[in-house]
């Protein structure tokens, strides 16, 4: 096997990863890789069928379901601000984690968007070679170098298509040889306008239990081999970790919306075939009979056969004209509604009609098969992030241990519509204050008011309909008043 053989499986995986990824994106990525989509038969070959078949694609309308759902989960996560505690010497990770400028929160939601809905990222931690005193001893960075990156651990990133070979040691977590291939931009050195990206490979490797940081050109040949060193000695572990939607280890995890994916391509193909039935049978046929000869026809109708409405057409006492519509079927449509039902099942966030009568065990149900992935990969994200913080405290040496949290709470993990609606009885019972279901609905997004403004707006309303108050709305609304101590 040569440096830059993939493991097995890797190339199927990839091209389900390209797959996701186009079809989160929009139609014009999902037909950049046409080669993944059935495509139309026709019986002819020539540049008629080429351009029927670009128009078959054009027509196609593709449902955003697997967007919309990985915008919704992504954001789930971010609705809350993660909560960090940083020892003083990785604050500097606050503005700068990766020596390019972008924070960790900013590189952990790199993390994020990709281990979401395709269940993999991979990032190293790595250090710049330190100065050195007389004795040879690595010289601690200054505040000023780590903050802008010169002598400081910093986090380097890796989408899960550069990761194509792992191995592991006697577990699944004990990273033993990673690589990597990079793409690196390269100036022609004829032209200062001219670039070309090179890839280079990247192996991560422990070797007799010491880890190298090696660096192979295109040519399979060394470049560097390094051996970072951390608190005065070399590592005998990989300082990086796999992030993934199942487990943080080497191995792959399932592709989160793959499933929704797929339904999604089938969906708009079901939509390339239904617009492209409706642009050739949707439009009533014109048929002539006469007896008369092509000659004749054209002699008493120059500009050939009107169909406009005010149409004016010479013909034989015997002739007629018929206009021909194919019966409409809804098979079509019919499988389309269907697909849509199928990604809903598989956890779609769509805009649904909320008129819909559905049981509360339904809808949690429905909600909890989409978030209980979400808040595994929430876990995922908060343990790598971890352990990423404890890899540079090792190598700057230090003892203290730093945290970064992300969001896992999410609002029906502790409210149910159920238990919203006994709260708000509760109030209107006067056994609670009104105050606490301002407080609620902050929590379940009904409101972003604070307390004083919304006390406002119910006192304004109050008077608009004072006079059709009900006489048990009028002893609920004073019940409230006087749990809130108001005259």
């Amino acid at each position: 096997m040569g440096l830059t053989t993939p493991q097995d499986g890797f190339g199927v995986y990839a091209s389900k990863l390209r797959k996701v990824r186009a079809i989160i994106r929009g139609k014009d990525a999902l037909l950049e890789m046409q080669d993944c989509l059935c495509q139309p038969q026709y019986s002819q070959t020539n540049e008629v069928a080429r351009q029927r078949k670009i128009a078959y694609f054009s027509r196609g309308q593709l449902f955003p379901a697997t967007a919309r759902t990985d915008v919704s989960l992504t954001g789930m996560i971010w609705s809350k601000e993660p909560v960090s505690e940083l020892a003083p010497q990785l604050e500097y990770l606050t503005d700068n984690a990766d020596g390019e400028g972008c924070g960790l929160r900013d590189v952990m939601q790199d993390v994020s968007d990709d281990v979401i809905p395709l269940g993999r990222y991979f990032v190293l931690v790595d250090m710049p070679m330190q100065d050195t005193d007389e004795s040879g001893n690595p010289i601690p960075p200054t505040r000023a170098q780590q903050e802008n990156g010169q002598f400081a651990p910093r986090l380097i990133q890796y989408k899960p298509e550069q990761v194509f070979y792992t191995r592991t040691g006697g577990n699944k977590c004990s990273l033993q040889e990673v690589r990597l291939s990079e793409v690196v931009s390269v100036q022609n050195d004829k032209s200062q306008f001219d670039w070309e990206d090179k890839i280079y490979t990247r192996r991560l490797v422990l070797i007799d239990g010491i880890y190298h940081n090696q660096r192979f050109d295109e040519s399979d040949k060394i470049i560097s081999d390094v051996i970072p060193i951390a608190n005065g000695s070399p590592l005998n572990y990989i300082p990086g970790v796999i992030f993934g939607s199942d487990a943080n280890t080497a191995e792959i995890s399932k592709i989160p919306l793959l499933d929704l994916a797929n339904l999604n391509e089938g969906h708009f193909m079901l939509d390339c075939d239904n617009r492209e039935n409706l642009h050739f049978h949707g439009q009533g046929m014109t048929n002539v009979y006469t007896s008369m000869s092509g000659e004749e026809f054209n002699e008493l109708n120059p500009n050939g056969l009107d169909v406009g409405a005010k149409g004016k057409n010479m013909l034989g006492t015997d002739d007629r004209v018929e206009i021909l519509q194919i019966a409409a079927t809804g098979a079509i449509a019919e499988e389309m509604m269907r697909d849509e039902k199928r990604m809903i099942a598989s956890g779609a966030q769509l805009v649904q009609n909320t008129n819909t009568n559905v049981t509360l065990g339904a809808k949690e149900m429905e909600f909890g098969a989409s978030t209980s992935s979400l808040k595994r990969s929430a876990h995922n994200l908060t343990s790598g992030a971890n352990t990423l913080l404890m890899y540079v405290s090792d190598f700057l040496n230090v003892s203290q241990v730093s945290t970064y949290t992300l969001n896992s709470d999410f609002v029906t993990d502790d409210m149910s519509p159920q238990m919203i609606a006994e709260h708000l009885k509760s109030v209107q019972a006067g056994v609670m204050p009104r105050e606490s279901y301002y407080q609620t609905a902050r929590d379940v997004g009904f409101t972003n008011e604070d307390d004083e403004t919304l006390k406002q707006q119910l006192e304004d309303e109050s008077l608009d309909f004072a006079d059709g108050m009900s006489e048990q709305d009028a002893i609920s609304k004073a019940a409230i008043q006087e749990s809130s101590g108001e005259e």
